[in-house]
């Protein structure tokens, strides 16, 4: 499909609005700190008189705060630490720091100058953020489907969803229960943001788990026990295994130091950051998945490239190839109702080890026998893969065409990886899918979606890696 300007106009206009508002986020916390900043009320309760505190040297003023005689307002005048004792009780005492610029620290329960409005902000902002990038992704998937960066969207999009919620949450608690609520509890909801998704995402999972093993379990009876056959049942068991583990480690990292503890928290949050970005991007892929084997091409093409797989002993096309040539004949019919337009087939596919004719011409017999007219059918026989399909198809069709519109015709499950092949080797198409029987598709998509992974592997590596330094740094810098 040729895009028109307006539509990648307003994926790129998202961008530059989200370039925006941080931009403006990070304006309101400044403007946020320097309004705030000096002052800090810190919840005693109506057990103790506010009178009767007092700080050990000058660096702060304190007072009962106005509003509420259950508060205590703490003024800064310079930098420094103190201590701020209750004369009547020499156990109970507050511990505050006033850093760089006048904001006051409440050493003891983590607030600090400011914190509520701040807190509102970051919140509000993250739940824009996640509705701009999840727009992005709508977008994406209806004029950029064949795009690795869609994909990265989708997953980014699925965990902010469970960030926002998690942001919300804690946001609502803060400010209605400050006085049993405090920013520690914040600070601990966010190092905490991957197993908390994990949490969120427990049931689809589960649920997910045990279809994929039903019809695992359903495809080995029917197409025996090959280990290309167990990829579901495995995927299932890792993700039984990965949420079992995290129990483990709850168990296992539930009390020690100071410094323990953030040891612990920063592997909790390696492991969960890791299963969350792969949990996010299998989402990402299947809904991405099935868009793209739903989708239907415009009636506009010039060419039909059939991908091809294996040829049965007698040299005709096995149910699977036999679809995808099916699916082809049925667009071109489709299209030729539509605007009277026809359609040349690139029928593409060596001849493998084991098969008595190559793919193509496989499949050129079979379309001249559904009457298909053999100067309409143009032959690829020298691929081995779908990577030599598109590359050597788009060779045969560029010798004719300036500006071919091309599809492309495989299995549902196939659609997505093909498209981002084509995109890869400078084929702008779109795909065709057809269908396979239900126990099939599920296994046969997880074999694709290890294939994304692995085509784009050292991109996945960066952003996992990217994901656990910072996780790493929120358990070991955060407040306890």
């Amino acid at each position: 499909m040729q895009y028109r300007p307006s539509r990648i106009m307003a994926i790129r206009n998202i961008g530059i609005l989200s370039f925006a508002i941080t931009v403006c986020f990070i304006m309101a916390i400044i403007v946020i700190v320097l309004i705030t900043r000096g002052t800090l009320d810190i919840y005693i309760g109506d057990e103790y008189n506010q009178s009767r505190f007092m700080p050990q040297n000058d660096a702060v003023t304190v007072a009962p705060a106005p509003h509420d005689g259950q508060f205590l307002r703490i003024t800064a005048n310079r930098r420094g630490k103190v201590i701020i004792e209750c004369t009547d009780n020499e156990n109970i005492f507050e511990y505050v720091r006033v850093l760089p610029g006048g904001v006051v620290y409440d050493v003891i329960h983590g607030s600090f100058s400011g914190y509520k409005q701040i807190m509102a902000a970051l919140t509000v902002y993250i739940v824009i953020m996640t509705a701009l990038f999840t727009a992005s992704f709508i977008l994406r998937c209806r004029y950029e489907l064949f795009s690795y960066t869609t994909l990265y969207f989708g997953g980014t999009s699925i965990f902010l969803l469970g960030v926002s919620y998690s942001f919300i949450t804690e946001s609502i608690r803060l400010l209605t229960d400050s006085k049993i609520y405090f920013m520690f509890s914040f600070y601990s909801a966010i190092k905490s943001a991957g197993e908390d998704f994990m949490l969120l995402s427990l049931p689809f999972m589960l649920i997910f788990a045990i279809l994929l093993t039903i019809s695992n379990i359903t495809l080995i009876k029917h197409e025996g026990r090959q280990l290309v056959n167990l990829l579901g049942l495995a995927l299932s068991l890792m993700i039984l295994g990965g949420y079992g583990f995290l129990i483990f480690l709850s168990e296992l990292f539930a009390m020690g130091s100071e410094f323990q503890m953030r040891i612990y928290g920063t592997i909790t949050s390696v492991y969960t950051t890791a299963f969350v970005y792969t949990e996010a991007m299998l989402i990402s892929s299947m809904l991405c998945g099935l868009i793209a084997a739903k989708k239907t091409p415009a009636y506009n093409k010039t060419h039909i490239i059939i991908l091809g797989c294996s040829v049965g002993s007698d040299g005709k096309p096995l149910p699977l190839l036999r679809a995808r040539i099916d699916s082809a004949l049925a667009f071109a019919q489709k299209q030729k109702q539509h605007n009277g337009a026809d359609v040349k087939f690139i029928t593409s596919g060596g001849q493998g080890s084991d098969e008595v004719i190559s793919e193509a011409e496989c499949m050129k017999n079979y379309l001249c026998s559904c009457g298909v007219a053999a100067e309409n059918i143009l032959c690829e026989d020298r691929s081995t893969s779908t990577i030599e399909n598109m590359r050597f198809s788009k060779r045969i069709i560029k010798a004719g065409y300036d500006e071919p519109k091309i599809a492309f015709s495989t299995s549902n499950y196939h659609v997505l990886r093909s498209g981002m092949i084509a995109m890869s080797e400078g084929i702008n198409a779109e795909g065709i899918g057809c269908k396979t029987k239900w126990y099939f598709w599920p296994n046969a998509f997880i074999r694709e979606f290890a294939g994304l992974l692995v085509a784009k592997r050292k991109q996945h590596i960066l952003w996992v890696l990217l994901l656990i330094a910072v996780f790493a740094l929120i358990n070991m810098l955060l407040p306890m």
